[in-house]
């Protein structure tokens, strides 16, 4: 009794202290709560009350529903408890940039403070859950959610989520890590087979969630709708169990995307957890409008064992526990639409923009000396943020490229022109786009502008501003869920126009690529000057005029190797890309790291993006070269000196490679990276930590991570193919690590 009695005052000291509980204080509050509820009441605990909801849980403090909202940059309105169908009036969040672009922001502070603001945001709303980060590599570039991921590189990947889930759980909110796992192609994403050998899967596809589960302490896993060598995701033991939960020791909930569970009792046995689907339509575990209870009944029948339901109900109850929504803890306040809010979403936005090309130094632009301004393009002047699929937002206000423009310059004379190019927009399948809740706007035909009038118009202005690339959608070259565009090039009329436009070599024409993935360009060598951009929300024009006028130094690096062609890439190469069963059988051999295997020249390589400043980089230098102990780490050294005569950032990016490996090892690998800011003449020196491990590759014969003995080189560099200087280091002593 009175062990009882102490053990209860600590939990209760612990529940007061704060909303987030540490580990063993949420268990046991769960399993208190467990053990009050009945079969039926566990097993409610495991499937959608609504489209976005849970029930409220019998017996605990708070009386209300859990709550989940979708996206990774921005909260969605409120939907209808049995649809997609918005709640009127709709709630209105900050929509922040794409994790796209806050890939190539290479920045983990901006990572943080985007899961921050998401975090609050939330709070405000009283969601409990938010459905992101995604984590997905870019295996090609016709995948429709690229634009939702951190770009092709797993450590880039990693090392951005991260602090992007500690941001979100830090204001009381489960973050969920998403789509675990290989669905890195909305093509047949609901029945596709994918297939992909240990090594690959574990050195190129896995380091992001186990990054998001080990580091980040992620509260929730949503699963992927396709198969895994045959068996769903949602029911797939190796990686709901032997992945997550033995090997990384996950204690969250799993969570199925909606509508991606196929079996009952199958599924329960195999790992699962909590079914998810459009209201009414959950079937599996339980139906909340006519009561059935499959998966109660399943154990009634002694098709899955009570303990299994326990331990999934008790895994949802931690999650619950964990943000202060089981125990009615006190949890962190949170705030929407604030003018912080809207200053995050505008500075993240300009330091994601990349500098590809600047040959005649015409940017930064003097505004003084803009008074008759062209900008082609009609996306630079429509909305994007409402757009997308589940990712859409739904935002108090939203600045297109052209109306920050005609802001910035009040007294010059701008014009918005469309291309001399009549694209027509073929009727497509929007079937898988609907089902995922997009609210989908079909077009038929873009407008366009006859040539003559345009280049009168271009010969007229003093600059002309060239807005092309992609739109969120679901028709022919855009982004956005359920569908995959339709081809890599941009469609042969605009790509003609563009042509066409760059001839007229006008002195001062600037090109605004906008896109959350490679578009196949032809036209780039004509190109004095070039941008890209990602989907950077509501501040979207802000944050590009502040870098066409020099208010910010572009410092936004490529996330994704930008190809010549699609027919240079792996998955064009290799023949897997397809809507049955697709093979990884480029291997490891992705992005950046395919280009070098085979020797093929990228448009603009991983890592790659101007300034409007110079960097020089110095000696480098490793402390303690030679290393014997399995856990051990060198501090790698440069000196970075901003060489110009404007404050920067420079992107300092460590590559590893590996002479005289006997196993095969890619050219080079990202294994490190720092941002750092320089005033004009500063020098700073930038360390960077690498461990044996960072060297490792799969062993298949072992079944873990090892690192042989030998030596290693370490490559600094301001891309993947700038590589600026180099040092050896060597490991004594080989080295396994179990995961």
């Amino acid at each position: 009794m009175k062990r009882t009695v102490i053990f209860c005052a600590v939990l209760a000291a612990a529940l007061a202290a704060d909303a987030m509980l540490d580990d063993d204080a949420a268990l046991a509050a769960a399993r208190a709560t467990l053990a009050k509820l009945t079969l039926r009441e566990k097993t409610r605990l495991l499937a959608g009350s609504g489209t976005m909801t849970l029930p409220a849980v019998p017996g605990a403090a708070t009386a209300r529903e859990w709550t989940m909202s979708d996206s990774s940059s921005t909260v969605r309105a409120s939907l209808d408890r049995w649809g997609w169908d918005y709640v009127e009036p709709q709630t209105e969040n900050t929509r922040l940039p794409s994790l796209s672009a806050l890939a190539q922001t290479w920045d983990v502070n901006w990572a943080r403070r985007h899961g921050e603001v998401l975090g609050a945001e939330c709070r405000d709303r009283g969601v409990d859950q938010l459905l992101g980060p995604g984590v997905n590599i870019l295996r090609t570039p016709l995948c429709g959610r690229n634009w939702e991921y951190l770009g092709e590189d797993p450590v880039l990947a990693a090392k951005l989520c991260v602090p992007l889930i500690k941001g979100v759980q830090s204001f009381d909110v489960a973050a969920t890590v998403k789509h675990f796992c290989l669905n890195d192609q909305e093509l047949a994403r609901g029945t596709v087979d994918t297939h992909v050998d240990d090594r690959t899967l574990n050195e190129i596809y896995l380091p992001a969630f186990r990054a998001a589960v080990k580091e980040a302490g992620v509260l929730a896993v949503m699963t992927s709708y396709n198969r895994i060598d045959g068996i769903w995701a949602s029911e797939n033991r190796y990686t709901q169990k032997g992945l997550l939960r033995d090997r990384w020791g996950f204690k969250g909930l799993l969570v199925t995307d909606w509508g991606g569970q196929h079996s009952t009792a199958f599924a329960a046995t195999n790992g699962g957890g909590i079914e998810m689907h459009c209201g009414e339509r959950i079937r599996r575990i339980c139906n909340p409008r006519t009561g059935a209870f499959p998966l109660a009944e399943a154990v009634e029948r002694g098709d899955v064992p009570a303990a299994t339901v326990d331990d999934m109900a008790l895994r949802t109850l931690f999650v619950m526990a964990k943000t202060g929504f089981l125990t009615g803890a006190a949890r962190r306040r949170g705030v929407r639409n604030t003018p912080e809010h809207q200053r995050v979403a505008r500075q993240e936005g300009a330091e994601s923009i990349v500098l590809l090309k600047n040959d005649r130094a015409v940017l930064p632009l003097n505004e003084r000396s803009l008074k008759k301004v062209l900008v082609i393009g009609s996306l630079a002047d429509e909305p994007q943020c409402r757009k997308g699929g589940s990712a859409e937002g739904n935002v108090p206000y939203e600045v297109t490229f052209f109306a920050a423009l005609t802001n910035r310059l009040p007294a010059a004379e701008i014009t918005l022109l469309p291309f001399c190019a009549r694209t027509e927009l073929a009727e497509t399948d929007a079937t898988n786009a609907t089902e995922a809740g997009a609210h989908v706007e079909m077009k038929t035909e873009e407008a366009f502008c006859d040539e003559a009038e345009l280049r009168a118009a271009a010969e007229a202005a003093d600059t002309v501003f060239v807005f092309v690339g992609t739109e969120l959608g679901v028709q022919e070259n855009m982004e956005g869920e359920g569908r995959d565009r339709v081809a890599f090039d941009l469609p042969a009329p605009l790509q003609q126009a563009m042509h066409t436009i760059l001839d007229w070599k006008r002195p001062r024409t600037v090109v605004i690529s906008r896109s959350g993935t490679p578009v196949g360009y032809t036209w780039t060598d004509k190109a004095d000057t070039l941008i890209q951009t990602s989907y950077l929300g509501m501040e979207e024009g802000n944050a590009i005029c502040d870098v066409l006028f020099g208010d910010v130094n572009p410092c936004g690096r490529l996330a994704q190797t930008w190809p010549v062609r699609y027919a240079d890439t792996a998955v064009a190469q290799c023949g897997t890309y397809n809507a049955t069963n697709v093979i990884y059988n480029e291997r490891f051999y992705t992005g950046y790291r395919w280009h070098d295997h085979a020797g093929i020249r990228p448009l603009f390589p991983f890592g790659h993006g101007l300034s409007y400043t110079t960097f020089e980089f110095g000696e480098l230098k490793v402390a303690s070269g030679k290393l014997r102990v399995e856990n051990g780490e060198w501090r790698v050294m440069v000196p970075v000196t901003n060489t110009g005569k404007v404050a920067g950032k420079e992107v300092v990016q460590l590559y590893a490679a590996y002479p005289g490996a006997t196993v095969e090892r890619c050219a080079k690998e990202l294994k490190a990276f720092a941002k750092v800011a320089l005033a004009p003449g500063e020098t700073r020196m930038v360390v960077l930590p690498l461990t044996v491990r960072d060297l490792a590759y799969w062993d298949d014969f072992s079944n873990r991570f090892r690192t042989d003995a030998g030596d290693y080189d370490i490559l600094i560099g301001a891309s993947s193919a700038d590589i600026r200087c180099r040092a050896r280091v060597t490991v004594e002593k080989t080295a396994f690590f179990a995961d």
